[in-house]
């Protein structure tokens, strides 16, 4: 008898304990869409608290509007950017443009932000440094971000806590500027594999406030015209630094930073020329190499990558000896930059459907991951 009351009594432990499954919620806020949701701050809400939901915001010709803070885990995933410009990306070619903030509150630690564009709040390839607060933007106000794969304006940390663990990875800044703005200590942030450009060579478009770095890793990212990095505790590795002018590009020459293996046109900041080979000749062969400079807009990522067909990797003439020579800039690496903001799920870029037949007919859905 007592066996058989423990038995019960763990069987009801079993049925009384609720099984969360993580779902997938639509946004589309196009007119008589089927969907889930036609704004993302319903999606955010309707989120699950004990589970790790994604929201699909899917493209769309208007853009979406109203501010969001996100207080709990998701994964919110866009289709990309400058999708008409690469090969097989996605059917519909309309992006997830954001006319709103996105904030990560208090809760939201573990979220990940993906393929997502602003739609306003800069122009030309220009960012003021004193109108941080205006236009879109995503702020950062916990630990344990992931932003990848988005064309972004502002991107303000708002550290005034202590944060840790933040992770820019393969964004397209252009112009566009990643600024900590608050009192406390920013640890393991990593900038990886990102494109930034921003012409004003006054203008920021990297800035830590001083003495509230630790541990920052700048790494395999492409600076390109005007750009002006404020930053200590930072270690700068493959990065490339192609500045229009000697006067260009600023990096803050501070002690605490190191610097190895970056390629640039001109001496940068504290990078000393000879000094961990951080300076190649600029040749025409090299110039080349790195930059197709070849006609069409340079404000996007197709322009950014190596003149020959062959491979995306650039600097293949022995400059750089004694390095890996295919690992330098956004397209190196072990997490390259990927064209357009595809992250790494399927997606149908093509439907070709025959002519019914009867009740039957023949469809080819095709679909990769890049």
């Amino acid at each position: 008898m007592i066996i058989m009351k423990r038995l019960i009594l763990l069987l009801s432990c079993v049925v009384l304990t609720p099984v969360i499954h993580a779902k997938v919620l639509r946004v589309n806020n196009t007119a008589n869409m089927a969907t889930d949701y036609t704004t993302l701050l319903a999606a955010v809400g309707a989120a699950a608290i004990d589970a790790v939901d994604t929201i699909h915001i899917e493209g769309s010709v208007a853009p979406y509007t109203g501010n969001v803070t996100v207080n709990k885990k998701v994964v919110i995933i866009g289709p990309g950017y400058f999708l008409p410009s690469t090969a097989e990306t996605q059917y519909n070619k309309e992006t997830a443009k954001l006319d709103c903030n996105i904030t990560f509150d208090t809760g939201s630690a573990g979220s990940v932000l993906a393929g997502v564009v602003h739609h306003t709040g800069a122009s030309g390839y220009s960012v003021n440094t004193s109108s941080y607060g205006t236009g879109n933007k995503v702020v950062i106000q916990t630990n344990d971000i992931s932003i990848i794969s988005c064309k972004l304006f502002y991107l303000e940390i708002n550290n005034a806590q202590p944060l840790n663990n933040i992770t820019v990875q393969r964004c397209f800044f252009n112009p566009g500027v990643i600024t900590a703005t608050g009192a406390g200590v920013v640890a393991n942030l990593t900038i990886t594999n990102c494109f930034f450009r921003n012409d004003n060579a006054g203008y920021l478009v990297i800035n830590g406030a001083a003495g509230k770095q630790s541990g920052w890793r700048i790494s395999q990212n492409t600076f390109y015209n005007a750009f002006n990095v404020v930053a200590e505790n930072t270690t700068f590795t493959n990065n490339v630094f192609y500045g229009s002018s000697a006067a260009a590009g600023t990096i803050t020459t501070s002690s605490t930073n190191a610097y190895t293996d970056n390629v640039m046109r001109y001496a940068v900041g504290g990078m000393a020329n000879g000094v961990d080979r951080n300076i190649i000749p600029l040749t025409t062969v090299v110039e080349n190499q790195w930059f197709s400079r070849t006609g069409g807009d340079a404000a996007i990522d197709i322009y950014y990558t190596s003149a020959s067909s062959s491979t995306e990797c650039p600097l293949r003439d022995g400059s750089d000896p004694g390095s890996d020579a295919k690992s330098k800039g956004m397209y190196g690496g072990g997490a390259p930059y990927v064209k357009s903001g595809m992250f790494g799920i399927p997606s149908v870029y093509d439907i070709v459907m025959d002519a019914e037949v009867g009740d039957n007919f023949n469809m080819v859905i095709k679909a990769r991951t890049h």
